[in-house]
């Protein structure tokens, strides 16, 4: 694998393909048995054609999306303004930013803008909209809460057609021409409805409610002062021949409203003795990284409670934080405490504790904790820790049937109900719009495919296995590769008291018996073992390698890492030597498992270290992936990652691909890069150097096989919709020109254009499947694996399909969604669902079918392995991370590629 320097400009690609359409849906599946299915897509039971007005709108001062909402919907209400509005388009429906749309036309007279004005009480003005800087100290009391006032122009911009609409949903129109304008439409008006409802809190396209669905609070306690709200993500999708409303349940967290010391105690999780003396600066740190951001209102005004952004959290208790005060006429020093016993008569009850701090840095203001109270409606954007990961997982996850049931009561709640004897919901916008969403969800023509039959070694007991319900298990087989380990040694890091030699023994007993069980041979059943500690990783595992080799004089090939507990730097710096200094596989085990000496354990590790060494555990018959096995044929798995929420923004995108080095698809070449946009942009999901990555994956399948790939299949993870046409015009186009090139380098004279099938693969949708009946599901209640759908929800004239591939855990399975963007292998669709569908069933570590298909899959893993290759680095989430060109140069610098003798291993399985 090859590491470089990232880079912000893409190399040269070819020609671009900006004018031709995406691949036209060549047919319908017909493989597999006929079922119906439940979609949580409810269909418009016509679509309106009567054109729609759109309008330019400037609000000053600039403010955030809720006050600009509250604005609006002032001006539109109010009585003085009548004379623009007709009953009709006063159902006019705002984005919260610059554009809103009226089902008739305003009356604003030949200049077709108008300019209205409105005030905005303090209490519903809020610390988001940019103000001047607020006074040193919190201001006196006497006069009445401050107004504020907003101007409102309201310009007339354009009329949409939404007849385009209907050509679009019947296929008639490409989706290079999709009618953007009309399907921004419908989003506004569910939004502009939902924005009206009280206490519901937007994010993104999810609207969530504290009481959703009639949680106590306890029930939706996270821990740590967070707590879960329910919603529900809503959007309008085109499908065939209709527009759809999707619906599906979310749960996101919220900081936990209350008294603010109230919640710091639920943050610090103590008890009310440790707010009766100062805190300690751990946990005032731990409370600012907790807090920072989030609004606090004040209680100690009669006039209003005024709101605040913190800051942070001061070091000094509200005795000691000092600040210069001007009053009857002398100016001196004066702490929060004497402060508020002076202007406001107030006698601190916490004198010892901190200050909430806010305002700029040249303008502080200072406020005790107990004048503070957190107001609901705050999302949490930092990732959760790991004891609130899973209680937000148990929240969150339904059975199927109850997730159905609440999706329906959710829009019954955010979108209406349908009232008796009429198909219109409760919603005067969407009868204004004549938008009427029906009752009941789809019901949906899907398909379930037939399961392949996994092969393994011959001298297996079982040598094929046909998995039921996407499982199966490994009683029986061997591996259909095994390689062999003769040179390896056992490190350790924890006290010799805490993992006992003989505890160790006992488990490299039962590993070395199981591997040969499972057709892994190990020659060295004896290796040599040493305890390590964290003050030096690096040098431990120098000195196991070292202990490899010497004791059999052959070349280490791996370490197995016995580990204390789950901490992740220690983790990180473990992936970090052996993949980028030593060179070497490293399978890591808790010593839990050590202790316990299991032996399906052990056949799972088995599993993982077999792909690491080289070797593959099972495949599928020719005959079942014929279109890739009848000829050459690589398979590219693309994916790139981001940092992730408060991470930082020094930190660099990383950029991943895989290639299959084999007709079985069984092992995997990996490449990567670490990329950042353009100064100035956001992050998008282009991978820049896609030339140069398949070029790669090219040449060490032409290593492994001694020949060019004939055809090439590229699934494509991690990007949205909106970028479609910017990858055909980049990356399709830079796959296009590495096979050019890669001839024209090695002197043939010949041309080398292999045809390529480029499909995008999403995960991050909103489309969940549930079995109509019994006999259609698997025993989690989900849609059994194999069911793929292309008709009714699927795209109006693009070629994708969904494919419930895996079986269900716990909660509601989600499908992945495959969009091909350029087939010049003309994949009929039975031969992609199949090929896809199967794929699934050869990830190379487990025994379950996966979500996706597993290029992608690994595609990941070498993208998530990479985070860990930046030496001397934090990494982990809670590190907020430093902003500014020098922080990300020093990232850049610091990251280590990884080493030739990992290039054409698994090592990150």
């Amino acid at each position: 694998m090859t590491a470089r320097p990232p880079s912000t400009a893409r190399p040269p690609t070819g020609a671009p393909i900006t004018t031709v359409a995406f691949p036209k849906r060549p047919g319908f599946g017909s493989v597999g048995k006929p079922i119906s299915i439940i979609a949580n897509h409810w269909p418009t039971l016509s679509t309106p054609t009567k054109p729609v007005y759109q309008y330019d709108v400037e609000i000053k001062p600039a403010a955030s999306i809720l006050i600009n909402r509250k604005v609006f919907n002032l001006v539109v209400a109010a009585e003085e303004n009548r004379e623009y509005f007709t009953p009709r388009s006063r159902m006019i429906v705002f984005d919260g930013r610059k554009i809103a749309y009226a089902p008739e036309k305003l009356n604003l007279g030949t200049a077709e803008a108008v300019m209205l004005s409105t005030i905005l009480p303090e209490e519903d003005n809020g610390p988001e909209r940019r103000t001047s800087p607020p006074p040193r100290a919190p201001r006196e009391e006497g006069p009445p809460p401050r107004e504020s006032k907003f101007t409102v122009a309201i310009k007339f911009a354009v009329t949409v057609d939404m007849t385009r609409l209907v050509n679009f949903l019947e296929g008639r129109v490409p989706s290079i021409q999709t009618p953007q304008d009309a399907l921004n439409v419908f989003d506004v008006i569910l939004r502009h409805h939902a924005s009206k409802i009280p206490g519901c809190v937007p994010s993104g396209r999810g609207w969530y409610l504290q009481n959703l669905f009639s949680r106590s609070p306890q029930d939706r306690y996270l821990g740590g002062g967070a707590e879960a709200w329910n919603g529900c993500k809503l959007s309008m999708r085109p499908g065939q021949q209709k527009m759809f409303l999707n619906a599906d349940l979310s749960t996101t967290a919220f900081l936990a409203p209350g008294p603010l010391i109230e919640v710091s105690k639920r943050i610090l999780e103590t008890t009310d003795q440790t707010f009766q003396r100062e805190l300690h600066e751990g946990d005032i740190r731990r409370l600012q990284r907790s807090l920072r951001n989030f609004q606090v209102k004040t209680t100690h005004r009669a006039t209003g409670r005024k709101k605040y952004r913190i800051s942070e959290i001061s070091i000094t208790p509200a005795s000691r934080t000092m600040f210069d005060y001007e009053g009857e006429g002398t100016r001196r020093k004066i702490s929060v405490q004497g402060y508020f016993e002076q202007v406001y008569g107030i006698r601190l009850r916490y004198p010892h504790l901190p200050c909430v701090v806010t305002g700029q840095r040249d303008r502080r203001i200072y406020l005790p904790m107990e004048v503070c109270e957190i107001p609901p409606g705050q999302r949490i954007i930092r990732k959760l820790d790991e004891k609130q990961t899973s209680r937000m997982i148990s929240i969150a996850q339904q059975r199927p049937t109850d997730r159905l049931n609440r999706t329906s009561d959710a829009i019954n709640q955010l979108v209406g109900t349908v009232r008796e004897g009429t198909d219109y919901r409760d919603n005067e916008y969407l009868r204004a719009f004549d938008l009427r969403v029906g009752r009941q969800p789809s019901i949906l023509q899907a398909r379930l495919l037939d399961t392949p039959t996994i092969s393994y070694h011959p001298k297996s007991r079982e040598k094929e296995v046909t998995p039921r319900d996407g499982t199966w298990n490994l009683r029986d087989k061997m591996v259909a590769f095994g390689k062999t380990l003769s040179s390896w040694a056992v490190l350790v890091f924890a006290p010799s008291e805490r993992v006992r030699n003989d505890a160790v023994d006992k488990f490299v007993r039962q590993l070395v018996s199981t591997c040969k069980n499972t057709g892994l041979q190990i020659t060295e059943e004896k290796p040599p073992l040493r305890y390590g500690s964290d003050n030096n990783i690096e040098n431990n595992l120098k000195a196991a390698f070292m202990d490899a080799g010497q004791g059999c004089r052959k070349k280490p090939q791996m370490i197995l890492v016995v580990l204390p507990d789950t901490n992740p730097r220690r983790y990180a710096e473990i992936k970090r030597v052996s993949d980028t200094v030593i060179g070497i596989i490293t399978q890591c085990v808790q010593s839990r498992h050590v202790f316990k000496a299991n032996v399906q354990y052990c056949a799972n590790l088995c599993l993982k270290m077999n792909v690491k060494l080289g070797g593959f555990n099972s495949f599928l018959s020719a005959k079942q992936l014929n279109f890739i096995s009848e000829t050459e044929t690589i398979v590219i798995g693309a994916d790139i990652t981001h940092p992730g929420p408060g991470e930082g923004e020094s930190r660099p995108s990383i950029a991943a691909m895989v290639g299959s080095l084999d007709a079985q698809c069984s092992r995997f070449a990996a490449t990567l890069r670490i990329q950042r946009s353009p100064a100035g942009t956001r992050r998008n999901d282009i991978i820049q150097d896609v030339y140069g990555m398949t070029t790669e994956l090219l040449r060490a399948f032409y290593r492994t096989t001694n020949r060019k790939p004939a055809r090439i299949v590229f699934y494509r993870d991690g990007a949205s919709e909106g970028q479609f046409n910017e990858i055909r015009q980049t990356e399709i186009a830079a796959v296009k020109r590495a096979c050019t090139d890669i001839e024209k380098l090695s002197g043939s004279g010949k041309e080398y254009n292999p045809p390529i099938s480029f499909i995008v693969v999403t995960k991050r949708h909103h489309t969940r499947f549930f079995p109509k009946r019994g006999e259609d599901a698997d025993r989690s209640g989900n849609c059994r694996p194999g069911t793929v759908v292309d008709k009714t929800i699927t795209h109006p004239s693009d070629y994708d399909f969904l494919l419930n591939s895996h079986p269900g855990l716990q909660g509601t399975s989600r499908s992945a969604h495959y969009h091909v963007l350029h087939d010049e292998n003309k994949l009929s669709p039975d031969t992609l669902h199949q090929m896809t569908y199967k794929l699934c069933y050869l990830y190379a570590r487990s025994t379950r079918a996966v979500s996706v298909c597993p290029p992608i899959y690994y595609a990941d893993l070498v993208a998530a392995r990479a985070r860990f290759h930046f030496k001397g680095m934090e990494w982990s989430e809670e590190s907020s991370g430093t902003a500014g060109s020098e922080a990300a140069r020093a990232w850049d610098e610091r990251f280590a590629r990884v080493r030739d003798d990992l290039k054409q291993v698994m090592y990150y399985m």
